[in-house]
């Protein structure tokens, strides 16, 4: 297989939590004397940074994981659970939602994923000799795997962490382009201006 090389990537802290944790006593507590038209959304995002783990750079997302493996996406709430119950921490990320910050080796991340699917089971299909799921389901798991939710698992502080945009195809919109049709100083047409086959 083939061995791709990355980086470089910042393996320190990435937010001073002093300072963020006085913004959002600050957002909540209407500190600031002007009015703030994106409070909920700035009050959501610092909410995640807070709750983010500090000494984890990297992140896995999810669905990747899943896709990798074409198994159906267990529930997040399960898969943190099943983190927890076996004495990881896992956080989410700032700015994806189905990112999970965790200090859970590879080895068992994987273990949890193939738990999952004997539950669930994958597409004879996708399993082709050599393929990279074949190769990883073909592992028997070797950590015991626990996705039951724990009591207090889901207090967490209410905020509105990623919310939907505020209206349809909001966003950068494409470049412009072709050329406007040559106007004269009236705002008309400018003949003069046509090439003379379109006059």
């Amino acid at each position: 297989a083939e061995f791709k090389i990355a980086g470089p990537i910042w393996l320190g802290p990435l937010h001073d939590f002093s300072v963020v944790d006085e913004a959002i006593k600050r957002l909540e507590n209407d500190a600031s004397p002007f009015p703030v038209p994106t409070k909920t959304r700035m009050h959501g995002l610092l909410s995640s940074v807070s709750e983010e783990l500090s000494d984890v750079p990297l992140y896995y997302k999810l669905p990747d994981l899943c896709k990798t493996l074409h198994c159906a996406n267990p529930p997040m709430d399960s898969v943190k659970a099943a983190l927890i119950n076996a004495g990881y921490r896992v956080s989410g990320q700032h700015k994806e939602p189905q990112a999970l910050k965790t200090n859970a080796p590879n080895r068992f991340i994987w273990d949890m994923l193939r738990v999952w699917i004997k539950d669930h089971p994958v597409s004879e299909k996708h399993l082709t000799e050599g393929s990279t799921a074949q190769k990883i389901l073909s592992v028997e798991p070797v950590h015991e795997v626990d996705f039951t939710i724990p009591k207090d698992f889901a207090k967490r502080k209410k905020a509105c962490r990623f919310p939907m945009n505020p209206e349809k195809n909001w966003g950068p919109k494409p470049r412009a382009t072709g050329k406007r049709k040559a106007q004269d100083t009236n705002g008309t047409d400018n003949v003069d201006s046509v090439p003379p086959s379109k006059k």
